[in-house]
């Protein structure tokens, strides 16, 4: 299926939500080439099947997604490129937009405090708290693929393209990764009170003005 006919074959952009920047293109793109309901299932199944980026790099619709982030741009690293090709990888596995922070829904129900995992009855997380602080520490390449994949499975393929996308995007970057970190940790324990809420949202102001050129 061609880009134009997958994107016309998609729902109506006044029923969509929008997101803005980084995470509003990996949003239209994933709508267009891996969403079960719209997109050709034979792309979608061949980025289930790469082992590597240069796997991705022989797909289309990768290369697409490579090149909507501004990977391709001159003067960006070969780096950025591998990373845009995995993600379209990870994208792949999800089979349903849900919009929400992934950590929220992967993470305690209300804040953990002292209480054991195993004393926590219906806000047990669905990440265990030794499988959290081990995907804090995961590093570039193909660990970071294997880490979202897996929780991207956790999620049973339910998580928020766009902000999955934007924060799998920064992960490696010198304070834009910390800080995605640091939000990850705070959604995962339910830090946050019910009244604050707000936080910076990692859709909108991830990628670097270099790659918008």
């Amino acid at each position: 299926m061609s880009e134009a006919t997958a994107e016309s074959s998609a729902a109506p952009e006044s029923n969509l939500e929008k997101p803005k920047g980084t995470g509003g293109r990996v949003l239209d793109w994933w709508r267009s080439h891996c969403d079960p309901a719209t997109a050709d299932p034979g792309t979608r199944a061949r980025l289930r099947r790469c082992d590597s980026p240069i796997d991705a790099a022989t797909i289309p619709a990768a290369v697409t997604l490579a090149r909507r982030l501004g990977a391709f741009a001159d003067g960006v690293d070969d780096r950025r490129v591998a990373t845009a090709l995995n993600l379209a990888r990870v994208l792949a596995q999800v089979r349903e937009h849900a919009p929400g922070a992934p950590m929220r829904a992967a993470g305690w129900k209300s804040f953990a405090g002292d209480r054991k995992e195993s004393e926590a009855g219906e806000d047990r997380p669905l990440l265990s708290e030794a499988r959290f602080r081990r995907l804090l520490t995961t590093g570039p390449g193909e660990e970071q693929v294997v880490a979202f994949v897996r929780l991207v499975a956790i999620l049973d393929g339910a998580v928020d393209v766009a902000a999955l996308g934007a924060d799998f995007l920064d992960w490696e970057h010198p304070w834009r990764g910390e800080r995605v970190r640091k939000r990850w940790a705070e959604d995962y324990f339910a830090a946050r009170t019910a009244g604050a809420t707000s936080d910076p949202s990692p859709t909108t102001d991830s990628i670097p003005a270099e790659a918008d050129a």
